[in-house]
């Protein structure tokens, strides 16, 4: 063998020797920063008209509208930022690197949007009674379980690139720190919804400041799938330094069918004895960014 085909065959085979050196088991840990994107969040629930609800209107069969298709609104709230981090346990062969990471991130969104109705009689009674009304949200969180595979691109090297690709193992927990408010005028005057009715004035008066409230910790089970990128540091034979990027995106949320915390200032049924007002909130637009420093440490 010539010296030149020997020096050949040590450049060649040094990655492989590098990656060799470098399989087996793994744990690693994050920490980071996290971005939310903005979302649209639609609600609905099957509320009656004002004039239909029988803990301020007597029924007695001249009420028209009680029986509507349902109450519909929407929200735009814009982005939230906040802190995430993850600890993982994995196996490296060659290039290669599978792993299983558990995540954890919670994201301030402190973000409050005006309510836009999109059916005919929660547009009434915008028009005819309401004075606000909005959405808040404060706060996101997911805890989620992934597994990743990753393609090191010069394993085993000082400095070492990589891509990933992960996907939720089960689904992923979301929830949402949700508030929604619907205040009537507060002035007994300026509402129109009872024009005609022979007590027309002291039903104004009994709907005046009167609110609808929801303040509660939305929750649902969603699918999930990231997108990896980052670079290793190598610091000894089993410890590396590293940064990491992701773009999570989770499926669609809904919560579950809730009571009103209170509704026109009265338990959230259509009247004594009658049925339950419940609502319900969904979202298409959950995902978010995040920036970790992590540590592996090799076996």
């Amino acid at each position: 063998m010539t010296k030149t085909t020997a020096t050949f065959l040590v450049m060649a085979l040094a990655p492989v020797a590098a990656a060799t050196a470098q399989n087996g088991l793994y744990l690693g840990f994050e920490l980071g920063i996290g971005n939310g994107a903005s979302m649209t969040v639609d609600g609905t629930d099957n509320d009656v008209a004002t004039t239909c609800d029988a803990w301020i209107v007597p029924i007695d069969g001249t009420n028209a509208g009680c029986d509507p298709p349902a109450s519909a609104w929407s929200s735009d709230i814009g982005s939230g930022a906040g802190m995430m981090g993850g600890l993982a346990v994995g196996y490296r062969f060659g290039n290669i690197r599978a792993e299983l990471e558990y995540t954890h991130s919670a994201l301030s969104y402190d973000a409050t949007a005006d309510l836009a109705a999109t059916d005919d009689v929660t547009v009434d009674k915008a028009q005819q009674e309401l004075e606000i009304a909005e959405t808040r949200v404060e706060t996101v969180q997911y805890e989620s379980f992934f597994a990743n595979v990753y393609w090191d691109f010069t394993p085993g090297a000082r400095v070492s690139p990589y891509v990933g690709l992960g996907l939720g193992v089960g689904t992923a927990d979301a929830s949402i720190d949700y508030f929604n408010r619907w205040k009537r005028n507060g002035d007994p005057a300026a509402i129109t919804t009872f024009a005609g009715h022979p007590d027309e004035e002291s039903l104004r008066r009994i709907v005046a400041g009167t609110t609808t409230i929801a303040n509660t910790k939305l929750e649902d089970s969603v699918s999930a799938y990231q997108l990896l990128a980052g670079v290793d540091f190598s610091v000894s034979d089993s410890v590396t330094l590293g940064v990491k990027a992701r773009l999570v995106e989770y499926g669609d949320f809904e919560s579950g069918r809730l009571p009103w915390d209170q509704l026109r200032s009265h338990h959230s049924s259509r009247g004594p004895g009658g049925a339950d007002v419940l609502y319900v909130v969904s979202t298409g637009d959950l995902s978010m960014w995040g920036v970790s420093f992590g540590m592996k440490y090799s076996f």
